[in-house]
């Protein structure tokens, strides 16, 4: 089975948001070059969880592509998931809010470079490049660039006030969540974009991700 790294992308949601919420997701990945009119249609046809089974959210597990740099090459996405998360992992007195998240998934023997855990040159280019357009119209707790390991532990420590919240590849937070990314470890680089801030671990990459992709 092959193993993936992914693109988090999250937010919160309600019966009433939820729709806006999947055309926006929708509008972005139009914006960063996807023609697949399958995986746009398929986004479309995501409805509010009607029971338990189908709160686990669902896959589109065809691959397509992005096409985030218009003189570069494009980027191959393995397939793309959406989970729903009901309940908080977290005990708690109060009702936790309900999240929606969307993971772009890369098939890492394609973007790493053979037996080794970093990226291939020109993948965090392209990947700083998507993550700019997602944070720019899903703010709430920030994009996070993860492998199977890594998966949503980032989040969990923000929404969920428990862990760390330095594991990832790469990501982009607002400057709202400052406070909990202010000690920095060793290994992480890191730059200041408007509205926030991107960190990356250093050893991952060829390059930092966005001084390849130029911003």
């Amino acid at each position: 089975m092959p193993e993936y790294a992914q693109i988090q992308t999250y937010a919160t949601y309600t019966a009433r948001n939820l729709q806006t919420l999947l055309q926006l997701y929708r509008t972005v990945l139009e914006q960063l070059g996807c023609t697949d009119a399958q995986v746009i249609a398929w986004l479309s046809q995501v409805e509010w969880p009607a029971s338990e089974e189908e709160g686990f959210g669902d896959i589109y597990a065809s691959p397509f592509s992005l096409h985030p740099v218009d003189d570069a090459d494009p980027i191959e996405c393995a397939g793309l998931s959406i989970s729903f998360y009901t309940q908080s992992g977290a005990p708690s007195l109060e009702d936790p809010p309900l999240w929606i998240a969307f993971n772009l998934l890369f098939d890492v023997a394609k973007i790493r470079r053979h037996a080794a855990p970093v990226y291939r040159s020109g993948v965090g280019g392209a990947i700083w490049y998507i993550m700019r357009e997602l944070a720019e119209s899903f703010r709430e707790v920030g994009i996070y660039f993860t492998d199977e390991w890594q998966e949503n532990q980032s989040w969990r420590a923000i929404a969920e006030n428990v862990g760390d919240p330095w594991i990832f590849d790469l990501a982009i937070f607002p400057r709202e969540l400052a406070d909990r990314f202010k000690e920095v470890p060793p290994g992480f680089q890191g730059t200041v974009i408007e509205g926030g801030f991107g960190f990356a671990q250093e050893n991952r990459w060829p390059a930092l991700p966005w001084d390849e992709a130029g911003s």
